[in-house]
């Protein structure tokens, strides 16, 4: 006992307190089972909240692989290639021809040599005119002289009137006459080789362009693969 007494004694924990009386038991117990009828009811409800969700998370599932294989069959349409259109015909020999630069550009050079050539021709029939004229002048002019010296030479012989000054002066008419046509023979001679000069350059130039609208229509067979 004083052993007990020297120890001093173990603190006790304090009494629970006194239980609620059984009517307040019942309370909470019906309390409770209020709440957990709503926290059941609660719970009903996020399951058919997040069912629904997920049936309409379904249906814009279902929604986007419906429209998926339209997407696909979309494309495919715009991929599935089309028959090309068929090309244009070529043209025409004649629309060819008129639209090659090159065939173009060698009929222009032709037209300028033939206008060149002729134009040539037309200096040098202008200046043989010019010398053909003087000299028909010239002669006409040795012939009044001739018959005029004729003429003073008979009369001073007194024989203006004799058959023999008439012979004379026919003769004398006949030998300028003869000149007269052996320089305008000599004019037609020049204008036939001017004639046969230009109908020559003309052929050698429809030779030269036939070649080139050969060459032309090559190159139209080689663009179109004729």
């Amino acid at each position: 006992m004083e052993r007990l007494e020297g120890h001093s004694a173990p603190t006790s924990s304090p009494a629970p307190p006194p239980p609620p009386p059984p009517r307040n038991k019942i309370a909470r117990r019906k309390t409770r089972s209020s709440g957990s009828g709503n926290s059941g009811g609660g719970s009903n409800n996020y399951r058919n909240n997040s069912l629904q969700r997920r049936s309409y998370s379904g249906g814009g599932q279902r929604s986007t692989s419906d429209s998926t294989p339209r997407t696909t069959s979309s494309t495919s349409k715009v991929v599935t290639p089309v028959a090309p259109p068929k090309p244009a015909p070529p043209p025409g020999n004649a629309t060819f021809l008129r639209s090659d630069s090159t065939y173009q550009r060698q009929l222009a050079s032709y037209a300028k040599a033939l206008a060149d050539f002729q134009a040539e021709q037309g200096l040098s029939r202008t200046d043989y005119d010019t010398g053909y004229q003087n000299q028909r002048r010239d002669i006409g002019l040795a012939k009044g002289d001739a018959l005029k010296g004729l003429e003073n030479d008979y009369a001073a012989r007194g024989m203006l009137r004799s058959s023999l000054y008439n012979t004379d002066v026919g003769k004398l008419t006949q030998e300028y006459g003869n000149q007269f046509t052996d320089l305008d023979k000599q004019r037609t001679a020049f204008l036939d080789q001017l004639t046969q000069q230009l109908g020559g350059y003309k052929n050698e130039q429809n030779t030269q362009q036939q070649n080139a609208m050969q060459e032309a229509l090559r190159r139209r067979a080689e663009q179109y693969n004729l």
